[in-house]
């Protein structure tokens, strides 16, 4: 019997430790609920008396952690923890969820685009795929002009000529009549014209559409270059001999104005049993010489009219207007006497070997060609002055 009761003590006693320590354990988690619940209620009372920017808020409205504190008090799973708290009693887990209507801060925003406290991402405007460069002539006489390939840097040729004419022998055993052909060896030159640039490697791939845009300005200034030097080349080791300094010289008889001047000229050439085919001007003498010409009487336009003008040609015959032709000079030849020596076409090279290049980051871009003017007969070419533009009224 007394075994029984020392049993009974012992679990009571046991019983009553295990009261102790939940007693215990309840009367921390209420203390620690307290406490926060007390920060909370501080907070609140700090917003109520000091706006938002008082409980650390930073932008001009109320802030969502401000809003979520005033409403947490109307949720039901809130208001059943509080009221567990104030009797002492244990807390167990609860949900208390609330809406609350306020904008998102710290968004990845466009640069500019976006609010206070935004973290932003760099944007930028539209851009061109392409790149507007310097505006360059484009070649012309190119165009028309004959060219053949050439493999040396010299092209060897004769020009030939002839004295006497053929005449009717009068009598039998009468000395015919005798021509005299003599030729003259000449040399065209080869020459290289060529034009280069440095870029670095960073801006050639950064910049969409740069190295296009680069490519075509050093082709068409080198293509240029060669233009000009076709017309106005002086000769001479590594020079092209240019159609003005071979040409013959032609001094008008029959007109004066600047359309009977080249027809004058055209007709020069083909008497002389040449086909005469091409005209060259210069873009502004063309417009002042010819486009612009108005019948005296009438003051209608002589080569059509502004709204519907003339095609670039006269007497039945093309005229290239290029810059290179110096203004108050022109040409008209037989283009079969003329041919363009391509030695090496234009191309457009690249490379970072130049100098200290490779360390540096830039890249040498290059354009050049190898080429030369070869004229059989300067006696299809004629080069002549044109008038002097009216002074006025």
């Amino acid at each position: 019997m007394s075994q029984d009761i020392q049993s009974i003590n012992a679990s009571l006693q046991e019983v009553g430790k295990n009261i102790k320590a939940y007693k215990e354990s309840t009367e921390a988690q209420v203390g620690e609920f307290s406490a926060r619940l007390g920060t909370v209620e501080q907070m609140v009372a700090k917003i109520e008396q000091e706006g938002p920017r008082g409980a650390g808020g930073g932008f001009g409205g109320p802030s969502i952690g401000a809003s979520a504190l005033e409403r947490i008090h109307d949720d039901g799973g809130f208001q059943a923890a509080s009221e567990q708290a104030a009797r002492g009693m244990k807390v167990s887990r609860f949900d208390a969820r609330v809406n609350v209507d306020g904008s998102i801060r710290a968004a990845l925003t466009n640069t500019g685009r976006g609010g206070s406290g935004d973290t932003a991402y760099p944007t930028w405007s539209e851009r061109r795929p392409d790149i507007y460069g310097p505006v360059i002539p484009a070649p012309r006489l190119l165009d028309v002009l004959p060219s053949r390939p050439t493999s040396s840097d010299k092209v060897e040729f004769i020009q030939l000529a002839v004295t006497g004419d053929a005449a009717e022998q009068e009598t039998e055993g009468d000395l015919k009549a005798e021509l005299d052909f003599d030729g003259e060896k000449l040399e065209a030159e080869i020459v290289t014209i060529a034009g280069w640039t440095a870029a670095s490697k960073q801006v050639l791939a950064d910049a969409a559409g740069l190295q296009a845009a680069i490519d075509r300005t050093i082709r068409l200034k080198v293509l240029s270059r060669l233009e000009n030097r076709l017309i106005n080349g002086t000769g001479g080791s590594g020079k092209i001999n240019g159609l003005l300094n071979q040409a013959t010289t032609f001094l008008p008889t029959i007109g004066t104005s600047a359309a009977d001047i080249i027809g004058e000229g055209l007709m020069r050439l083909q008497n002389s049993g040449y086909a005469p085919n091409l005209v060259v001007l210069n873009p502004l003498d063309f417009f002042s010489d010819i486009q612009i010409v108005k019948n005296p009487t009438t003051g209608e336009y002589m080569f059509g009219d502004p709204a519907s003008p003339q095609g670039p040609n006269l007497w039945n015959t093309t005229i290239v207007r290029t810059p290179a032709m110096p203004q108050g000079q022109g040409l008209v030849l037989d283009t079969a006497v003329t041919t363009v020596l391509d030695r090496e076409q234009m191309s457009i090279a690249l490379s970072n070997s130049h100098a200290d290049f490779f360390i540096r980051n830039l890249i040498a871009i290059l354009g050049e060609l190898r080429a030369g003017l070869e004229v059989l007969d300067p006696g299809a070419i004629y080069k002549f002055e044109l008038p002097a533009p009216a002074s006025g009224p």
